[in-house]
């Protein structure tokens, strides 16, 4: 097997685990809290980030385009791989924590796919895409988990 099919199994692989802990996300929010997918999101804004992944690597895969790669990297990059330092390391936030280390092993994976072609143009597209789409939407999550912190607390509590 070739080193390019071995690189495009692994980020294949890195994505199913991405999805998997998409549904498990998803299915503590939206199926034990009982919130809305809006609350699921702003409280747990790293699906968020694999959401925007998957769709990336949809199009990456359909379009060959690497810059689809490149756009998720900043939510991933600030939810995901900043989350294993801003977490608490508790049992409370086990499931979170491999979540993140998931989204880092994502992370890594695409600088290694980009910068192995040495694709900058593709890295700085994706970037400044990634910047116009998504710090609007990270200013408007933290507003609003900042907002509602007490509520998501008391909801947690019930668990």
């Amino acid at each position: 097997m070739s080193s390019k099919n071995k690189i495009r199994i692994a980020g294949l692989v890195l994505a199913v685990l991405m999805l998997l802990s998409l549904l498990n996300s998803g299915y503590f929010f939206i199926g034990m809290l009982k919130l809305s997918i809006w609350k699921w999101l702003a409280f747990n804004a790293c699906s968020l980030a694999i959401i925007a992944y998957l769709i990336g690597y949809a199009l990456f895969r359909k379009t060959k385009k690497d810059f689809f790669l490149a756009i998720p990297l900043l939510p991933l990059y600030y939810y995901g791989t900043m989350g294993l330092f801003v977490m608490p390391w508790n049992e409370a936030s086990l499931f979170a924590q491999v979540s993140h280390i998931i989204i880092t092993a994502n992370v890594l994976w695409i600088l290694y796919v980009l910068l192995k072609e040495r694709n900058y143009e593709a890295l700085g597209k994706g970037a400044l895409i990634a910047i116009v789409l998504f710090v609007p939407l990270f200013a408007i999550i933290q507003n609003y988990t900042q907002t509602h912190m007490n509520e998501f607390l008391q909801i947690l509590n019930r668990v």
